[in-house]
Formats: structure tokens, C-alpha cells, sequence
């Protein structure tokens, strides 16, 4: 193919893809596995450091839920608090569910709603934790931060992560 002919073909998938206000899910291509434990490390970093409470947690009753404006059904369950790792313990359960539908699934991409009865994970949550301050749920043996391992090395949980 000429040059001119490929520069045209690259500039029309640029402005296609730029004036599209929304695009299917885009997905990753894949990285080598060094490259990607360094992104789950940072990401992780980034979210003890924007979390004013981090702790322990086990799931506990799941159900099916209606998800707004879709037919589609998504999972509810209890995160039950175990262990504080950073800021106070929450004294109740909190209550996650996926509220709504994209192209990638529903929504929020918390790993908690995608767990079985009694699995254990890190929750990252802002403020005072409820249902809608949950940015993220960590399965434990996902668990890479050194300053959330500290701090559960400090404390004593029932579960230890995965080595």
C-alpha cells in the first residue's frame, strides 16, 4: 500500500475513533508480566493513598438485582469488616451492588460482586464506608502494596495473603 494511501487510512481511524462519543469496551493489549505487576503495584499504591479507610473484609450473601435502565441483572452482597489496616474499622456491614449496565459489563467493577460466599478481600473505601464509598475491592492473595501488607502484618487477621 502507498504511503499517502496508508497515512489516509491512519487518519480517518484517528478522527473515527476521537468524534465517536462512545466506544465499545476497550481492552488492553497484553503486556509482559513484569510491566503488568508493576501497574497493579502502582495501582494499588494509588488507591491506599486516596482511601481514608482500608480493611479486611468477608463477603456474605449474594443476590440477583435489577440494574437501572437495563434488563440485565447484576450481583449484591455484604462486605462483613474484619480487620482495619487504615483508619477506623467500620462498626456495620456494608451493603455493594452493581447499579447499572455498559458495553463492559455492570457496574461497579468491584471483584467482591464477582466472589463466592465467604472470600476475603481488601476494601479501599473514602470517607465514612458505605455501598456508594467503595472505590475497590482486592481479593487478598491479589494483595501487593507494601503498605497495606505492613499494616496487616501490624494487626492480626484470620486469613494470610497467598505467597
Amino acid at each position: 500500500m502507498p504511503a499517502k494511501s496508508r497515512l489516509a487510512w491512519v487518519l480517518a481511524a484517528v478522527l473515527a475513533s476521537v468524534s465517536t462519543p462512545t466506544l465499545a469496551c476497550v481492552i488492553a493489549p497484553p503486556t509482559p508480566d513484569e510491566a503488568m505487576a508493576e501497574r497493579v503495584r502502582n495501582h494499588q499504591a494509588t488507591l491506599w493513598a486516596r482511601s481514608d479507610v482500608v480493611f479486611l473484609s468477608q463477603t456474605s450473601g449474594f443476590d440477583r438485582v435489577s440494574l437501572t435502565n437495563s434488563t440485565a441483572q447484576g450481583n449484591s452482597t455484604t462486605l462483613v469488616p474484619s480487620l482495619a489496616l487504615k483508619g477506623d474499622l467500620p462498626t456495620e456491614p456494608i451493603g455493594i451492588r452493581h447499579t447499572t449496565f455498559t458495553s463492559c459489563g455492570p457496574i461497579p467493577f468491584l471483584d467482591a460482586l464477582s466472589a463466592r460466599e465467604g472470600d476475603w478481600f481488601v476494601i479501599f473505601a473514602r470517607e465514612l464506608p458505605s455501598g456508594l464509598s467503595v472505590d475497590a475491592t482486592v481479593p487478598i492473595d491479589e494483595l501487593v502494596d507494601p503498605q497495606a501488607l505492613r499494616a496487616w502484618a501490624k494487626g492480626s487477621a484470620p486469613p494470610a495473603p497467598a505467597t
